[in-house]
């Protein structure tokens, strides 16, 4: 919409110059479409509102507001024209009686070409624009308006099925690119966003500078042994598994997604400090390890866990999960030393 809006106004300024054209050089008082010349005017002062909007952000919720007033507008200028050519060509008012009714038409047509992407309006204008004046040529005793009456209900009907044509492709093509984003930001075994789209999601949070928020980085334990030992069909099911119970042990308000390999990153909103963040974390480790059923066996699952609080850890992403990182990693490294820990003294015990 934002090169249409001021194409659509531009047609219908220039086709309202030769509709006052043409009645000033049939020597019709000014008075008679004097009011023309207003609709052009208003015509330039919408293209310098327009210019004007664009130059700020559009809020999403003012999107449909001005969808509707262009098209309001756009419809509202096609009709009264309308009205215009269908009187003037029944009242004889030129010599040249087609002259207004082609001109329109092809108005129409062009009006109807910009506005293909909202389909109604555009039929619409076609509509409006076309049939009343195609139809009184058609009505009179003339054969050769008759004809061309009856060709620019033709040219109607083809704007019609080619707009429509227009708006299907239109909408195929933005569920492809939907389709293409998805999968562009969608980690292929567990459907959670990929290191991409969660990075993406953590940025936006970011710049809104709103409240706190916490990241946690997680990575499985022992799962290079779950491959070696039961092969890439145990691990990418045990992948899944976990992807399923982060995703149910998560509130709403989080997002969570997968890194890559066996490390997931989770994403909490709204957090107030770092005791609230710990609770959480906590809690998701405790939602998380526990037995996974894989090929009718239960499977233990341990995972560590490192965290970091935005602002408190870092002013940027980069600082933040340098933070989150370097937990991660402590923890890995004391989860390792632990099972050492209980066979030494296991021995000394004997």
């Amino acid at each position: 919409m934002r090169s249409q809006v001021p194409m659509l106004l531009a047609v219908a300024a220039l086709n309202t110059c030769i509709v006052m054209a043409v009645c000033w050089n049939s020597g019709l008082p000014f008075a008679n479409y004097g009011w023309m010349s207003g609709l052009i005017i208003y015509c330039f002062a919408r293209m310098t509102i327009w210019r004007r909007i664009l130059a700020k952000p559009v809020s999403p919720e003012k999107v449909p507001k001005i969808l509707k007033a262009n098209v309001g507008l756009s419809v509202g200028m096609m009709g009264l024209l309308g009205i215009a050519a269908s009187f003037t060509f029944v009242a004889g008012t030129f010599a040249y009686q087609t002259l207004i009714p082609v001109s329109l038409a092809f108005g129409a047509t062009a009006i109807a070409h910009c506005l293909y992407t909202l389909r109604p309006a555009a039929i619409g204008v076609l509509l409006i624009g076309i049939t009343p004046v195609a139809l009184s040529m058609i009505l009179s005793g003339d054969f050769n308006a008759k004809m061309l009456g009856i060709s620019m209900l033709s040219v109607e009907a083809l704007m019609i099925r080619f707009v429509t044509a227009q708006y299907d492709r239109m909408i195929e093509g933005l569920f492809l690119a939907q389709q293409i984003r998805e999968l562009a930001d969608t980690d292929p075994l567990t459907s959670l966003p990929n290191r991409r789209a969660i990075m993406s999601t953590i940025e936006a949070e970011l710049k809104q500078r709103g409240p706190r928020f916490g990241i946690a980085l997680l990575d499985l334990d022992g799962f290079k042994q779950v491959n070696d030992s039961m092969g890439h069909h145990a691990g990418d099911l045990m992948l899944l598994g976990v992807g399923a119970r982060l995703s149910n042990a998560a509130e709403a308000k989080d997002s969570v997604g997968r890194l890559g390999g066996d490390e997931f990153i989770v994403l909490f909103r709204n957090v107030e400090n770092k005791a609230e963040l710990s609770a959480r974390t906590t809690a998701l480790l405790a939602a998380l390890c526990r037995p996974i059923e894989i090929d009718g066996a239960p499977m233990p699952v341990a995972a560590s866990l490192g965290f970091a609080l935005y602002p408190d850890d870092g002013e940027t992403i980069r600082e933040v999960m340098h933070v989150a990182d370097t937990a991660l990693y402590a923890e890995k490294r004391l989860s390792k030393a632990r099972p050492q820990a209980v066979a030494s003294s296991r021995q000394a015990a004997a």
